[in-house]
């Protein structure tokens, strides 16, 4: 039992199509060959992965000391409605992401909107969840962000969502990390001046 066994690899081969950036004419193509894990092993079991949504958390950050156990059920219960690659409360629908209002959040939580718009008051003291307004034309919509410290909904942490939640970010992060994430924002700010 003292030796480790090889898993055992899957080959996957992808064709690969290649296209003219300026006219997106097909150009050529070839064939990338990956291997990744088994979806089953005898030792190690079955290779879970979820098919979308949800969220990771990470256990060297505790929730804050005035979040109610109810608030943390609530939260988890909301965690599976984060978009992934943008960490806020949304849906697909009506043509494309959709944020979640105060109402719907509520009946996530089975809250009434008055109790959800408190529940979201606390959340945001708790520096948890933060309220965005996005301006649409004639109207603005508020979009609701979950801070990745506490319900991370993808592998990387984005630039919109560093910049969102860098204060309650920085304390917990690496410097290099925060020097990567400050160039890039002065770059961007460059691009956007020009």
């Amino acid at each position: 039992m003292g030796q480790k066994t090889k898993m055992e690899k899957v080959r996957v081969d992808t064709i690969v199509k290649r296209t003219k950036q300026s006219t997106g004419e097909a150009v050529g193509q070839y064939t990338k060959t990956t291997f990744c894990n088994a979806r089953f092993d005898d030792e190690r079991g079955y290779l879970w992965k979820p098919k979308s949504g949800g969220a990771r958390m990470f256990n060297g950050v505790p929730f804050p000391r005035e979040m109610s156990m109810i608030d943390r059920g609530r939260m988890a219960t909301l965690s599976k409605h984060i978009l992934s690659k943008t960490n806020m409360l949304g849906y697909y629908g009506h043509g494309g992401v959709r944020p979640y209002t105060v109402d719907q959040i509520g009946r996530l939580i089975s809250l009434t909107p008055e109790q959800s718009g408190r529940f979201i008051k606390r959340m945001q003291t708790l520096e948890i969840i933060k309220p965005i307004p996005v301006p649409f034309g004639e109207r603005t919509e508020i979009q609701y962000y979950i801070n990745p410290l506490y319900f991370f909904g993808n592998s990387r942490l984005s630039l919109n969502l560093y910049v969102l939640f860098h204060e309650e970010l920085d304390k917990h992060l690496p410097e290099w990390v925060k020097d990567e994430f400050s160039k890039a924002v002065s770059s961007k700010e460059t691009k956007h001046a020009n």
